[in-house]
């Protein structure tokens, strides 16, 4: 069986929910900065929109060690977008923890999908990096604050389908000055 049907969308509701979660992610790792827009119409893997911050193109003027962090910190978040979009589905939406299907499914994307080869990340430093983003996450969903937000952006997202960076961080406003 294909552990990727534990991460795929239910309905027009969790997709809400996930990118809501992803939103959260991009807000909580501080790169709000980064963020565009998001939209449940987007294509599969498109809904969150970054500025052109977010692409890493390489630097000859960055030292090696400045380029590598500078990759790592855009894995830890693509990484954290993943965690934050499945714990947003599971942890608002449906008031429970992670399956550990879904834990299992996500360990096996973050192995497969090619990304730390980029980073060159052995598979021990893919777990850590999963680790960390898990508990981080983890604690934050538990949040009734967090709750609220997720909830309050998720169904306008549902409503108007898009929303801008300043629209998401309205939504949201009330859960940084927590953060």
């Amino acid at each position: 069986m294909n552990g990727n049907i534990h991460l795929k969308y239910a309905d027009e509701r969790d997709k809400s929910y996930g990118v809501a979660g992803m939103a959260i992610a991009v807000v909580a790792y501080d790169c709000e900065d980064m963020l565009a827009s998001v939209s449940i119409d987007a294509a599969p893997g498109h809904n969150l929109e970054f500025g052109n911050e977010m692409a890493f193109n390489g630097n000859p003027r960055l030292s090696a060690k400045l380029a590598w962090n500078e990759l790592l910190k855009h894995y830890r978040l693509a990484t954290g977008l993943l965690v934050a979009n499945a714990m947003s589905r599971h942890y608002v939406q449906h008031r429970r923890r992670l399956p550990g299907e879904t834990q299992r499914a996500l360990h096996d994307v973050l192995h497969t999908c090619g990304a730390a080869d980029e980073v060159q990340l052995d598979a021990d430093e893919v777990d850590e990096v999963l680790t960390s983003n898990y508990q981080f996450f983890d604690r934050l969903f538990q949040m009734q604050v967090v709750h609220d937000a997720t909830h309050r952006l998720a169904s306008d997202l549902v409503a108007q389908r898009t929303l801008s960076a300043a629209e998401v961080l309205d939504r949201l406003a009330a859960m940084m000055r927590v953060l």
